[in-house]
């Protein structure tokens, strides 16, 4: 086995394929519609915590 094939498995261990095979099930729509909802859900928690903390978390969560 090759040092690459080596390092491919590395990846593969902690790798959960249920999701890789759930995914893999959506249509390409169902997994834009995932991600914008994702996308939602960080807004508002960015939202959230800059609201709790004015100024002290600002960019602890990245930005949009």
């Amino acid at each position: 086995m090759s040092s690459f094939d080596d390092i491919i498995d590395l990846y593969k261990r902690d790798v959960d394929r249920t999701l890789v095979d759930a995914s893999l099930a959506r249509t390409v729509e169902e997994r834009i519609r995932a991600l914008e909802d994702f996308e939602a859900f960080l807004e508002e928690l960015r939202t959230q915590v800059a609201g709790s903390h004015p100024g002290e978390n600002a960019g602890k969560l990245g930005s949009a």
